[in-house]
């Protein structure tokens, strides 16, 4: 009698990385046809939506002053900082729906809530990204200005969005108290928190015993390595990156803790 041959399942890691991006890959599809919808260039908002609201905070800042400090692009100054702060302030706001939003896609064993927080992260970050290279590439191209380091501006937004990932973690774990209520308190803690921020100042436009207390917040440094990459050594810049990555670490490790333990309470 012959004997059937045996199956072999392939479990390499290879294999399993196929898989985890396929899954990452069609959340993000899915995710891009619920906010815009399936016809025409209803995804084009994607990136859209944070270059109009960086054309419209750059008006508003060069009607109300001609220069800044240390004579930089206002226009380059207001809108990069803007767009890039869009990526952190989407990740967050978004993150307390997650669980709500995807509620149906969780009963497929391969498909988690932190995959669903990876692929939201990704797909805001790509957006602010080309949003940022497109009003990179016109403010080159009009005032001549173009950016000391590409490299490093990249490097800053990647931060930006790790720091948001983080937060918004634990922000989808607080949404088991009640996610009305995490929305009612994260959407105007975002707007109040662009004031301090850095998104429309330097440290060093402010006096020292200010700057001690502003490099706390582990977003300003992130804001100071984005400008110098984006106008070069001839500022004052002041930022520590191992600050940034520890902070980075910290919100991504509690808050994958926090996110775990709240699961029971968030999947059905």
């Amino acid at each position: 009698m012959a004997l059937q041959p045996t199956i072999v399942e392939d479990r390499s890691f290879g294999r399993a990385l196929k898989v985890q991006l396929g899954v990452l890959g069609a959340l993000m599809m899915r995710d891009l046809h619920t906010r815009y919808g399936r016809r025409n260039v209803g995804f084009i908002w994607l990136f859209v939506e944070p270059a109009l609201l960086g054309v419209f905070v750059a008006v508003m800042r060069v009607l109300r002053e001609r220069i800044v400090p240390g004579g930089l692009n206002i226009i380059g100054f207001a809108v990069i900082g803007y767009v890039v702060f869009y990526a952190f302030r989407s990740i967050v706001s978004r993150a307390p729906s997650a669980a709500e939003q995807n509620e149906p896609l969780l009963w497929h064993a391969r498909v988690t809530l932190e995959d669903v927080m990876i692929a939201r992260t990704l797909l805001e970050t790509g957006a602010v990204t080309m949003a940022t290279i497109v009003f990179l590439i016109g403010i080159g191209i009009y005032f001549d200005d173009w950016p000391t380091s590409w490299v490093q501006m990249g490097i800053g937004i990647i931060m930006m969005a790790l720091l948001g990932h983080g937060v918004a973690l634990i922000v989808l774990a607080l949404t088991q108290f009640g996610v009305s209520v995490v929305e009612r308190i994260v959407h105007p803690l975002l707007y109040i928190s662009i004031v301090f921020t850095g998104v429309f100042y330097m440290v060093w436009w402010m006096p020292y015993q200010f700057q001690q207390i502003t490099l706390l917040l582990p977003i300003i440094h992130v804001f100071e390595f984005i400008r110098e990459g984006q106008f070069g050594p001839g500022q004052p810049y002041h930022y520590d990156l191992g600050y940034v990555w520890i902070w980075i670490i910290v919100l991504n490790v509690y808050g994958g803790f926090a996110l775990r333990r709240a699961k029971p309470h968030l999947e059905v």
